[in-house]
């Protein structure tokens, strides 16, 4: 039943691929040949995400303890990082983008609402750009803040990630969530860019920043 899940959900997202032209085009910008096996590897990690799988924890883990800002970018499975923390029992928060915010259709905002939902599982704390002083104090109490950092670039917001840093006094920690054939990793402390250049196809270069 899971692989028939999967293949309809591959269908889909490739439906989407071509339907898309306009992001289909900038992604082939920046890909090039292997715009499709991306979509389809994005895909998968998607479908990974949707049913929750659990990811082996490694890597530097003591930093988690003492509380910090966790980074990365849309690469792997990427989602489960706060839903995988906060299972474990670590205070977890993240920013989101709030997709509806400016938008008259009913179903985005309904579709935000079920999103922000299916983040807060586990007793995530999702916050949005405007809760910059609940975020700092929640960061300063010692929470586990996580961020993506890529926008049209890899590290776009890495800036404003050292400058949340700086000011809340928080080691700045690279993560990288992904899967390792049926497995999941969560990789706490990794090199993030060397992780992205060892699995290209793994990061979804279709992303384009808000």
């Amino acid at each position: 039943m899971s692989i028939f899940a999967e293949a309809l959900f591959l269908c889909v997202m490739c439906c989407l691929y071509w339907v898309c032209a306009d992001r289909r085009r900038y992604l082939k910008h920046r890909v090039g040949e292997n715009a499709f096996r991306n979509v389809y590897q994005v895909s998968r990690n998607i479908f990974f995400m949707l049913r929750r799988n659990d990811l082996e924890l490694c890597g530097d883990v003591k930093a988690l303890e003492r509380g910090c800002i966790l980074y990365s970018c849309h690469f792997g499975v990427w989602e489960l990082m706060p839903y995988v923390l906060g299972k474990s029992g670590y205070r977890i928060g993240i920013i989101s983008n709030r997709y509806g915010e400016n938008s008259t259709s009913l179903l985005v905002r309904f579709l935000d609402s079920i999103l922000k939902r299916w983040r807060s599982i586990n007793g995530v704390n999702v916050f949005y750009k405007e809760n910059v002083l609940q975020m700092v104090r929640f960061i300063k109490a010692g929470g586990v803040f996580g961020i993506l950092v890529d926008g049209n670039t890899l590290f776009q917001k890495h800036a404003k990630a050292i400058k949340l840093a700086s000011l809340c006094k928080a080691r700045l920690v690279p993560f990288a969530a992904y899967r390792d054939g049926n497995r999941g990793v969560l990789n706490i402390g990794c090199d993030l860019g060397d992780l992205i250049r060892a699995m290209p196809l793994d990061y979804m270069w279709f992303y384009k920043s808000r």
